[in-house]
């Protein structure tokens, strides 16, 4: 592999004949040299192309290459070790880049590298020389030697004399509308067609009005209409539609020599010759300027084309690529440093003629071919220390003249006649900065206000009197220091002040615009109006803003603006803001709010930003003052102003992959890095990226990089974002991206999630019965709790109690009253104890002995000493053992439920410890009748202990006691 190619040379300026539709000696500037390989590197190049995308592709005795903006890249041709000629490029309807040879080998473009193709009749033999695809997508091929092919469905048909060729050197190939294939050989031009099997060709030789029999290249010029190159006879116009041929008058004296290469733009032919460099045609003037190079040893242009930008790019002597700005950038090298540094204003006049202010004087500069006059016209009533501002030419075409110090001057540009204009002070003694003028209006502002004239026929000749009203009163316009006076296209006028913001002056009423509105600066220098009628204005330090009549919109660095020291704004012919700073030009293009530039990558220079220094002619292109002469900026229109972006390369551990087959990728195919381009060739050294990554970020990232990496992307969808701009404002940019999936790992996947799930389901369904049969057990517990505090309660508040303690009470109060307040008293305890403690799980054995001591003294009023109870508890701390609530008192009711109390059965109730559990025991003297109970409160007292401790109750029963154990709690 050869080592990567670079940029060979750049020159500031290069000295070229303009490729201009007015001037023919005008210097490009913009021009960049490149070589491909080494400086001493024998590479040749045969042909250039322009794809889609905008890249530039050349053709070489050593392959092809790609050029990004900043580099060559030579593209790999797969399973050939031959170095082949390229002498072909094509591209065709879905995109794919068809690479011709000098051998006959045929090329596609597959995932960035070449690949021959072997159709079952094979290659031709001798040279390509062309391709074009018919409206059957079929493509055809012209040879050096052996005639035309078409491709169609991978098999090879070929077109030569026996089927009406006229001859079988074919030089380049055009398309119809219709799907004719126009080619141009060595016997005039041969329209092909070929409809299923039918194949038909019609020749044009000088017979049917050819000038030329040899014919070297052919382009479409819309309409069906073609221009076509020709060895000896210049170019000629053919139409397809009447197979007629026209050459201008311009054309008929050719003596340039062989076309080789033709270019239609913005009305111009531009003519690459074998021997005398560049022609440019402009077709409406009729009329041919040469185009030579500084080097006259470049006098063979091979290939010429224009790219996205206007940019027109040739190859020199087949071996230098040369970029120049095109037909948008020309400089007029019209002066010397001296004579640059007394001009503070410019003119481009009704014949675009241009004029400067300079000493005492203006200058006239008429173009004709091959360069231009200058004619001096001396101001009387001027010195060495008057500068001239501003100047204008009316209606009548007369030339005003504004300086500082003298006021308006008025000259007549036929006769040369100049007077002052003393109307406004009969001194003369006033300054002027600008004037500006629409129609009969003539705006005049200046240091003592503004003057606005209204001209009239009288006025053709400039030794008539001029009416004016002249705005300088304060309370009106805010000031009287104005740096510019503008009409607009709605019959009003703006005046901008210097300190006291804008004023717009309409139907007599006066209306300020300041800070008070959102204007950052009030210091307001120039003013123009865009073609959707929004005004336009430049501050002192607030950058430009835009008034839509109801929103003011400011451009900053922020924005994009490359300088905030702007001098003079101007709108072009596409209705873009040309704004000019001391580094050069910015254009605002107002529909999408992009800026682009034109500064020292075109090789602009000492930019002059006196306010007056830039002008526009009637075809709305703009002339700006520079030290090296005047610059000529046309904006073109469908150009590119901004970079594209691009997705180059997709890598997956750093190898390319087919973007447009791989979509899909394993779990553990996830390092990728994306390489992308901002493809700008106007300023490819200054491009911002923003990128972000869907799927992983939310935001985007800035960077200057062209390349990002993402390694270990976990799985998921992503599409990857990236977009550029010249600066760091991104709205409304070129946005490419690349959407891509990586799959799960296996054990994420739906057939081994399935498996598992099964087997987890088949673990969980045992799982849950098992923890089910808990659950349950454990709710059991809960009902029965709840069975029990509701069985405790309703055993409190039933019938019999409730009676037994009335008739203790009745019986109390008849004996006692005291006694039976007491009783009453504890009755209220008891129930209020039995709320409070009935839904706790367990409370002290202090509060449970409470209660069993409240229960028996309840009980005790109705047996008297025949029910006994007897606590025990030593060494043990009440407080600090636990015991669910209830539980004694049930165990005391049951030994009342169950055995007789009376004076010859006492029943004795004792609570002791033993062995860590709280013993509850009884004698047994069972009733002769006994109730009858549920047996569910002994039971819900175990169940109890069972949700609280491992530890069991214990009961038993002997023919004299009963006791149940409990075991003793502790507080956790």
């Amino acid at each position: 592999m050869p080592k990567q190619n670079h940029f060979f040379s750049f020159l500031n300026y290069l000295v070229i004949f303009l490729l201009t539709t007015q001037y023919c000696f005008a210097q490009v500037p913009g021009y960049k040299s490149f070589k491909l390989g080494e400086a001493n590197s024998s590479n040749k190049i045969f042909t250039l192309f322009k794809n889609k995308q905008g890249y530039i592709f050349t053709g070489c005795n050593d392959g092809l290459y790609k050029f990004d903006g900043k580099q060559f890249k030579k593209i790999e041709v797969l399973n050939s070790s031959v170095t082949d000629t390229v002498t072909a490029i094509f591209q065709d309807a879905n995109g794919q880049i068809w690479t011709g040879y000098q051998s006959g080998n045929i090329a596609v473009m597959i995932n960035g590298k070449l690949e021959y193709i072997h159709p079952e009749e094979g290659t031709p033999q001798k040279g390509i020389t062309a391709f074009a695809q018919d409206s059957q997508g079929n493509i055809w091929l012209g040879t050096r030697g052996e005639g035309i092919y078409y491709f169609r469905e991978k098999r090879m048909y070929l077109l030569n004399e026996e089927n009406g060729l006229s001859d079988l050197n074919i030089h380049a190939l055009a398309v119809s509308g219709n799907g004719d294939i126009i080619a141009a050989t060595d016997n005039g031009i041969n329209i092909c067609t070929v409809k299923g099997t039918s194949k038909k060709i019609t020749v044009i030789t000088p017979q049917q009005g050819l000038p030329d029999y040899i014919v070297t290249s052919i382009i479409d010029a819309n309409n069906d209409q073609f221009w076509v190159g020709l060895q000896d006879k210049g170019i000629c116009l053919y139409d397809h539609h009447t197979q007629k041929i026209t050459q201008p008058s311009a054309i008929n004296n050719w003596n340039k020599g062989q076309v080789n290469n033709l270019l239609y733009s913005n009305g111009n032919v531009c003519i690459a010759t074998q021997d005398s460099g560049l022609i440019n045609f402009n077709v409406t003037q009729n009329k041919l300027f040469a185009v030579n190079a500084l080097n006259n040893q470049q006098k063979s242009i091979t290939s010429i084309l224009e790219d996205n930008e206007g940019n027109i790019w040739l190859v020199a002597d087949n071996k230098t690529l040369i970029r120049t700005a095109g037909n948008s950038l020309a400089l007029f090298p019209l002066y010397n440093k001296p004579l640059f540094e007394t001009i503070h204003t410019i003119l481009a006049d009704h014949e675009n003629n241009l004029w400067v202010g300079s000493d005492m004087a203006v200058i006239k500069y008429t173009f004709h071919d091959p360069g231009f006059n200058s004619k001096k016209y001396s101001i009387a009533g001027l010195d060495v220390k008057t500068d001239i501002t501003s100047l204008y030419q009316d209606k009548f075409h007369n030339i005003w003249i504004g300086t500082m110090g003298k006021g308006i001057f008025l000259l007549n540009a036929v006769t040369g006649e100049n007077r002052q204009l003393k109307e406004v002070f009969p001194s003369g003694s006033y300054s002027i900065l600008s004037i500006t003028g629409n129609g009969n209006t003539i705006c005049a502002a200046g240091l003592e206000g503004a003057l606005v004239f209204e001209l009239t026929d009288e006025n053709s000749s400039i030794k008539n009197t001029y009416s004016f009203t002249s705005y300088n009163n304060i309370e009106n316009i805010g000031s009287t220091y104005i740096y510019n006076a503008f009409k607009d296209s709605r019959q009003r006028i703006w005046f901008a002040t210097d300190g006291k913001g804008l004023t717009m002056l309409q139907d007599e009423k006066f209306t300020h615009y300041d800070d008070k509105n959102g204007i950052k600066d009030n210091h307001i220098y120039s003013i123009t109006e865009d073609q959707q009628g929004r005004i336009w204005f430049s501050t002192s330090n607030a950058g430009i803003y835009s008034f839509d009549g109801k929103t003011f919109t400011n451009y900053t660095l922020r924005d994009g603006l490359s300088n905030l020291a702007v001098s003079s704004i101007k709108t072009d012919r596409q209705g873009n803001i040309v704004v000019v700073h001391p580094s050069g030009l910015d254009i605002i293009h107002p529909q999408t709010g992009n800026i682009s530039y034109i500064n020292g990558a075109q090789g602009i220079i000492d930019v002059n930003t006196d306010m007056g220094a830039i002008c526009s002619d009637s075809s709305g292109n703009i002339f700006i003052a520079t030290q090296n002469g005047i610059l000529k900026y046309t904006a073109l229109p469908d150009i590119q102003p901004m970079p594209v972006t691009i997705i180059e390369t997709v890598q997956l551990f750093l190898n390319d992959i087919d973007t447009n087959a791989m979509r899909y990728f394993k779990y553990d195919e996830n390092n990728f890095t994306f390489n992308f381009n901002g493809l700008y060739y106007s300023n490819s050294d200054n491009i911002f990226y923003q990128y972000k990554l869907e799927g992983l970020d939310s935001t985007w990232q800035l960077t200057t990089d062209d390349s990002k990496s993402f390694p270990k992307l976990p799985s998921g969808k992503y599409v990857f974002r990236v977009r550029s701009s010249l600066n760091k404002n991104f709205r409304n940019t070129s946005t490419a991206s690349f959407a891509f999936e990586i799959a799960k790992p296996f054990w994420r996947t739906w057939w081994f999630i399935t498996i598992v799930t099964f087997i987890s389901g088949g673990l969980l369904y045992w799982y849950i019965r098992t923890r089910e049969g808990r659950v349950k057990h454990v709710e059991r517990l809960r009902q029965e709790k709840i069975e029990f505090q509701f069985q405790v309660l309703r055993n409190q508040v039933n019938p019999h109690f409730l009676f037994n303690s009335f008739n203790t009470l009745i019986s109390t109060i008849e004996e006692n009253p005291a006694v039976a307040v007491q009783y009453v008293e504890q009755l209220s305890d008891f129930f209020r104890n039995i709320v409070t403690y009935r839904d706790k799980d367990m409370i002290s054995l202090e509060e449970e002995i409470g209660l069993l001591q409240t229960y028996f003294y309840l009980q005790q009023k109705r047996y008297g000493n025949y029910l006994q109870l007897q606590i025990d508890l030593t060494g043990y701390d009440e407080k600090e053992m636990f015991i669910p609530p209830l539980t004694l008192q049930l165990l005391m009711e049951n030994a009342i439920k169950h055995n007789a109390v009376s004076k010859e059965a006492l029943l004795n109730v004792q609570l002791n410890t033993r062995n860590g559990y709280l013993v509850v025991s009884n004698n047994i003297n069972l009733k002769t009748n006994s109730e009858t109970g549920t047996g569910m409160g002994l039971q819900n007292i175990i169940n109890r202990y069972a949700m609280l401790t491992d530890k069991k109750v214990i009961v038993n029963k002997t023919n004299e006691y009963f006791m149940v154990s409990l075991p003793i709690l502790k507080q956790s």
